[in-house]
Parts: C-alpha cells; structure tokens; sequence
C-alpha cells in the first residue's frame, strides 16, 4: 500500500502512541548513531531518538510520508530517504537498525523477507543491533466488524478488518468520511495490507540468516506469554 493518501490520518492518529519509544530510544543511547530506521513513516521514532542528539537515517518509501516526516523533524539530525528495505543499498553500516511498530508486515512473499533481512545484515556493524517489533497474530479481533477509529476535524474514520488465514494476510479496509464545508459528505476508501508472522518463523528466519536474537513480549522486555500483545526483537550478527 501506498500511505500517501493517507500520511495526513496517519500522522494524526498515531502522533499520541508513545508504547515502543522508552525501547528505541534506550537501544540508540546504548549503540549509538547513525541509527537506520526502515519504515519511517512520519518520524514518530525517528524524532524521539533525534531528540537525545542522535543521528537518524529515515527510509520510507512513501513521498507523502516523508514530507510530513521532514516536517516533524525539522532541526534534528534526521536525514530521510527515499527507498525501500527490500533493496537496502546505503554503501555504509550502522550500530543499530530498527523497524518498529509493524513495518516489517509490509513484505509479503518469502523472497521479499529475505532479500530486506539480507539487506539488514550487509548493513549492520560488527556488533550492532537489529531490533523490531510485530503484532501477535493471536490477538487478530472480530472480522468484518464496522469500528469507528477516530473524529479528526471535519473527517471521521471508521474501519473494519478481513483476515486471511491461507496467506497470514490481514486487510484493514478504511472508510474516510469527510463532511464539506456545503455540507456534502466525500468518502474515501483505502486497504491496508498486512502479512503477519508466528514467533517461530520469525526466529527461523533470523537464524537462517546467522542472527542471535532475544524476543520479549513487550518493550519492557517482558516474557512472551499467550497474552503477550507484539513479539519484540533485538536480535546481531553471530
């Protein structure tokens, strides 16, 4: 999915989440910068760590996304790019590379898993730290199910879920209502797609591609439990 249509209700709704910033931000005090985040989105993670005096390499492939992501940080040291992590071809390493809050559900087929894991090895420093964090698939909510996700201004989102069990896929289907200024109501529609992972695959896919890793079941690093709501990942270089 392309977020530009989106990136203003994205930045919106997500501006607040502050779950996974404690983590991220502890990890780049710990190794360092520059730190390489794919996914970027609108710099929600890349600000907060910014803002510590660390410098910050923001991949996101969505141009929408990282105009109001140079926005937001604009004065720290946050360097966007333009690209896309399946194809990582930065021609430097980095002590820590992060993908946080779902991004790596943006690669859908085992090749494309591969070709962004190998592209995150080539580009981590002897010693660095790869870390992420994935929804638990095992608390997937009611499909088909009308929720109304937020009032912003004169535009109300709702949404509802379609998940796809054969593929690990799950579609989030948006509805955008905005009410005009003569009244009229303009609705839009957007799919996200999203392919999840059991923990297993995530840890055989990590050893397949020589990584030591730790899973926890939060971002305070936390056991994974049943009720555990992300698998979160630090994972190196054997």
């Amino acid at each position: 999915m392309d977020y530009s249509p989106i990136a203003q209700f994205y930045q919106l709704q997500y501006e607040h989440y502050t779950d996974d910033l404690e983590f991220y931000t502890r990890l780049a005090r710990d190794y360092g910068g520059p730190v390489l985040e794919l996914g970027a989105g609108t710099g929600r993670v890349a600000r907060a760590i910014a803002r510590l005096g660390v410098e910050v390499w923001a991949l996101e492939p969505a141009r929408e996304m990282r105009t109001l992501g140079a926005r937001h940080t604009q004065g720290l040291g946050v360097k966007w790019l333009a690209g896309d992590m399946r194809s990582l071809e930065l021609e430097r390493q980095f002590p820590l590379v992060i993908a946080p809050f779902n991004a790596l559900m943006h690669l859908y087929t085992l090749d494309e898993q591969d070709q962004a894991l190998e592209g995150i090895r080539a580009h981590l420093e002897k010693g660095g730290r790869f870390a992420f964090d994935l929804y638990n698939p095992a608390h997937i909510g009611p499909q088909g199910v009308l929720q109304h996700e937020g009032s912003y201004g004169r535009t109300e989102v709702f949404l509802f879920q379609e998940h796809h069990t054969s593929v690990q896929a799950l579609l989030t289907h948006y509805l955008v209502d905005t009410v005009t200024p003569r009244g009229s109501l303009r609705r839009e529609r957007h799919t996200l797609t999203q392919r999840y992972y059991t923990r297993y695959e995530l840890e055989r896919w990590l050893r397949a591609f020589g990584f030591d890793y730790r899973l926890f079941g939060g971002f305070h690093k936390e056991p994974l439990t049943p009720d555990s709501p992300v698998f979160v990942f630090e994972a190196w270089k054997k």
